[in-house]
């Protein structure tokens, strides 16, 4: 799904839709704000048709501790509110990659997509209208996500002769393949250093252009030793074409339960999830791959996250349950 709305339009949208529904929550409101803390344990996938479609290429579980993030209500009444929080959270999918021999699938080598972002969700909360101390809730708003640092590895775990294009995306002039020891460097760069053609860089020798892996008699075919990485993107890079996008838009939306657990204070157990509008790859990544139409790679790769959040909140001037039951209290007094 690609969407030409641009980033800023999005969110500005989102922003105008929910001070509108601010302005009407106000009218008869009596507001109650919340401060809070939260973490979660979450379950992230990255969706690329060019990975689906490979039969080389199989899914791992990937599982992300959420730091500790912090929240801010407002409850304008007991059935709806406003709650932007602020998370540091990982994202990102591991790929085992298969070499087909005689029919017969290896694996080879693992594909590492790993990011991290700080994300700030804007969630309009509808909430069950009881004063009893447990209450569910819904939450759906506009999220936006800020990279703090990402990159993109294929490490090989034994030797391999692979055919890279069939990997979909990958920038084969800007990526370069870090090898495990001088035995590994390929004779084609060790003939390219001796004639003077290139200078290795002095910090790193065993840092080689992907290019003098390839096989010349098989165009597409690399071969790969064992224990090299190969980096394809990273958002410290030099290389445009390898740095990601600074930030996404995305949907977050979930569900749960508020429980109160003192007069001002209430836990809230949630199953949250969000999901990117907008493709995680660098502009100029996307045209390289248009350029060069490559067939089975998706046009937009998106980030997808799922899982447990609980949180713990202080409500000033109390919660709920605890008002409710003093209120309870003062008309049996007055009887």
């Amino acid at each position: 799904m690609t969407f030409t709305i641009s980033n800023f339009k999005i969110m500005k949208t989102g922003l105008t839709i929910c001070i509108f529904m601010l302005g009407i929550a106000f009218v008869n409101a009596q507001p109650r704000v919340h401060l809070g803390i939260t973490s979660g344990f979450n379950s992230t996938y990255v969706l690329d048709k060019g990975f689906s479609d490979n039969p080389l290429y199989s899914a791992k579980a990937n599982y992300e501790w959420a730091p500790v993030g912090a929240s801010v209500g407002i409850d304008l009444t007991n059935r709806f509110g406003f709650q932007i929080e602020s998370i540091k959270a990982a994202q990102g999918q591991i790929y085992q990659i298969a070499e087909s021999v005689q029919q017969i699938q290896n694996m080879v080598a693992e594909r590492n997509i790993d990011l991290s972002y700080l994300q700030f969700p804007l969630l309009m909360k509808m909430m069950s209208g009881s004063n009893k101390a447990a209450r569910f809730n819904f939450q759906i708003g506009p999220q936006l996500s800020l990279l703090r640092g990402g990159s993109e590895t294929m490490r090989f775990v034994q030797d391999a002769n692979i055919n890279l294009l069939q990997g979909g995306d990958i920038p084969l002039d800007a990526t370069t393949v870090l090898v495990g020891s001088q035995a590994d460097i390929p004779i084609a760069y060790q003939d390219a250093i001796a004639n003077g053609t290139i200078t290795p860089p002095s910090d790193n020798n065993l840092e080689i252009p992907l290019s003098y892996f390839q096989d010349e008699e098989n165009p597409g075919q690399y071969m790969m030793p064992e224990n090299a990485l190969m980096t394809l993107m990273n958002s410290e890079g030099n290389s445009e074409i390898q740095k990601f996008k600074d930030k996404e838009i995305q949907l977050a939306f979930g569900f749960g339960m508020d429980i109160d657990v003192w007069k001002q204070f209430y836990i809230s157990a949630n199953v949250r999830a969000n999901y990117s509008f907008t493709d995680m790859r660098n502009k100029d990544l996307i045209d390289m791959i248009g350029d060069k139409d490559i067939s089975g790679i998706f046009s937009n790769r998106a980030n997808l996250l799922v899982g447990a959040q609980i949180g713990l909140h202080w409500v000033i001037g109390g919660n709920r349950s605890s008002k409710a039951k003093k209120e309870a209290e003062n008309d049996d007094i007055f009887r």
